[in-house]
């Protein structure tokens, strides 16, 4: 297994206001991650087909292509199937998180919450694309242990068939020097 240190998390922040934007990515940056940040969401879907990120950030009000109407994009997009969701908004209602929900998000914050909650949720983001990870690497050494077994039993069923046949032909040997023995007998 791969014990180096997986590659960092890949971010896309998406929000319309660019200064909310970039704050967050650079702060995002300072923690480690791989950060990148797009506008609008229209945008935003771009960057994420092209560069198809960890997680995506996103505000949900915004012009052209909102939060909602992104996340919807993303999780009908086969080659973003992995990327979690989170939505950022002003709004803290049932309503509106089942809103952002109903969307594909996959985590809620409001953008009134200290940063913590948002590190929180990409630890945990994170640590699930550590163990994805070490499933496929796991899933890859189980393929590679079952073509080595099939070829050990390969090897193994003709070295039994040759002890086999040297077991007829000494049987034969016996047999010939029994009867031999016997004819001289008689």
């Amino acid at each position: 297994m791969d014990t180096l240190r997986p590659a960092a998390l890949r971010v896309l922040v998406v929000d319309d206001n660019r200064d909310a934007a970039d704050t967050l990515a650079m702060l995002l940056e300072l923690r480690r991650y791989e950060v990148r940040a797009a506008y609008n969401g229209t945008h935003g879907l771009r960057v994420a087909r092209e560069w198809v990120p960890d997680c995506v950030i996103s505000d949900i009000q915004m012009p052209e292509l909102d939060g909602y109407a992104l996340a919807r994009a993303v999780r009908a997009d086969p080659t973003l199937a992995e990327t979690k969701l989170v939505a950022l908004s002003a709004f803290s209602d049932a309503g509106h998180a089942r809103r952002a929900a109903d969307a594909g998000f996959d985590h809620q914050i409001t953008k009134a919450s200290d940063t913590q909650e948002l590190l929180e949720v990409l630890t945990v983001i994170e640590e699930i694309k550590k163990l994805a990870t070490q499933t496929q690497e796991l899933a890859q050494q189980n393929v590679e242990l079952a073509g080595q077994t099939k070829q050990l039993l390969r090897e193994v069923k003709e070295e039994v068939k040759e002890v086999k046949q040297d077991v007829r032909e000494l049987k034969h040997e016996v047999k010939e020097l029994k009867d031999e023995r016997n004819s001289k007998k008689s």
